[in-house]
């Protein structure tokens, strides 16, 4: 193939060749918003009858249905859909939640809010979900749930991890925020365990701007997390066994504009997962024999939405010196310089972030003071599989032109432009070199 662009050859992806921009707003996006307008009602609004609020009623009555769930609520963030399902599924303050190293940091900041304490688990180097063949050893008689994520949009191990839980006694609350439409062995992500949390904020395939969505079957964590959402002022034609319960509940309200908009968005997901899936086997075909590189692996019996598509590198498949992240960032350098759209989406496994490592929480050491008996350490390299992960893979596109975005055309050139650096490892170090210099 011709010189890599980083040195001044032509680039593997034309600068016209249009990549489409996330999110997409269409004509019906607007319409909902505007209608809204002329209705006049913005927010839930309290009438005689209950409150009013017809974009979110439907809303969640959508969403619901989409994943075939019983009850579904609308919240205002991922991070407060996560707390919801935790605490309506019974964790309380002084709880071990435990969760994986590899997420964003709105995973553990849900358990801390409940005043719970995350235990950490390392994760699967093919999938990089936790790892349950390490879970047992990180369960002690504080531990009440496991909270898997369902990183990437691809469901954990479910069965093995729901096998532990029953094993324990220990609650299920799924960390769904990437993987609205994913699937293990015909069951939909949120209705594998007790509840689960949902984002639909901007960067997600379902995306809203912000916003996120609390998901369950059972009747009394439904009710539990209707009055957590509403500051305790109301219930939803409260089970008799609620209605003199007091809880301390949260504003986690939505708005109906938002609402509004997240329908029309929600109408078309099932394309934009389709899409996310069809372009992955694209990219995956270019991946299949290639030394150097390897696709995400998707277990038989899931189905993933794609939220990221992470490739792993394997260094000793390649000609250059070059290992660990100094390979990593020369390959995404060189691939930016061809017009590819690279992200590494994280650093560091979630027990590096200050918050956890110098245990900041609440301040004044909580929720980890409840425990004094029990010394809580967070140290990234108690993680090796993700930090091993972090130092060879990387993500093919990003948060403003996803996988699930574009055109079949720029998925071709992207392969292309990956099978064009793969060519030209031996001179990754040397280009490097000269980055570094000038």
């Amino acid at each position: 193939m011709s010189t890599l662009a980083v040195q001044g050859g032509p680039r593997a992806v034309p600068a016209s060749l249009e990549k489409t921009f996330w999110p997409i707003v269409t004509e019906a996006e607007k319409r909902a918003v505007m209608a809204v307008l002329d209705r006049k009602v913005m927010w839930a609004m309290t009438t005689t009858e209950g409150l009013h609020c017809p974009e979110q009623d439907a809303l969640e009555r959508e969403f619901a249905e989409f994943l075939g769930a019983r009850h579904a609520l609308a919240v205002n963030g991922g991070t407060a859909g996560l707390h919801l399902a935790l605490v309506a599924a019974g964790v309380e303050a002084g709880d071990e939640v435990i969760t994986s190293a590899y997420s964003f940091l709105a995973t553990p900041a849900a358990i801390l809010h409940a005043g719970a304490i995350p235990v950490f688990v390392d994760i699967d180097a093919r999938t990089w979900n936790l790892d349950p063949r390490l879970i047992e050893a990180k369960i002690t008689p504080r531990t009440r749930a496991i909270m898997p994520v369902h990183i990437h949009g691809l469901c954990a191990d479910w069965d093995a991890i729901a096998a532990i839980a029953r094993k324990h006694n220990l609650l299920l609350v799924e960390d769904a925020c990437q993987a609205p439409g994913a699937t293990y062995h015909g069951r939909a992500a949120g209705r594998l365990g007790r509840a689960a949390g949902f984002s639909v904020n901007g960067t997600k395939n379902f995306s809203v701007g912000e916003g996120g969505f609390m998901v369950t079957d059972d009747d009394e964590t439904y009710y539990r997390a209707s009055w957590l959402k509403q500051v305790g002022e109301t219930l939803p034609a409260a089970n008799p066994t609620m209605r003199h319960q007091h809880l301390l509940a949260w504003n986690y309200r939505v708005q109906e504009m938002p609402c509004a908009f997240a329908r029309a968005q929600l109408r078309r997901l099932a394309g934009v997962n389709e899409t996310g899936r069809r372009n992955a086997a694209i990219i995956d075909g270019y991946l299949q024999g290639l030394k150097g590189f390897r696709a995400p692996q998707i277990p038989e019996g899931c189905v993933s939405v794609y939220h990221k598509y992470r490739i792993t590198i394997v260094p000793d498949e390649l000609d250059t010196p070059l290992r660990g992240a100094a390979l990593r960032d020369a390959i995404m350098t060189a691939l930016t310089a061809e017009g590819v759209d690279v992200d590494l989406w994280g650093t560091a496994p979630l027990p590096a972030h200050p918050m956890l490592a110098r245990r900041h929480g609440f301040g004044k050491g909580f929720p980890w003071r409840l425990h004094p008996e029990q010394k809580y350490e967070y140290r990234a390299e108690d993680y090796p599989v993700t930090l091993h992960m972090f130092a060879n893979s990387f993500c093919l596109t990003n948060d403003e032109h996803p996988i699930y975005a574009q055109s079949e055309k720029v998925m071709h050139a992207y392969g292309e432009a990956l099978r064009k650096v793969a060519s030209h490892a031996g001179e990754l170090a040397a280009a490097a070199a000269w980055q570094t210099a000038t």
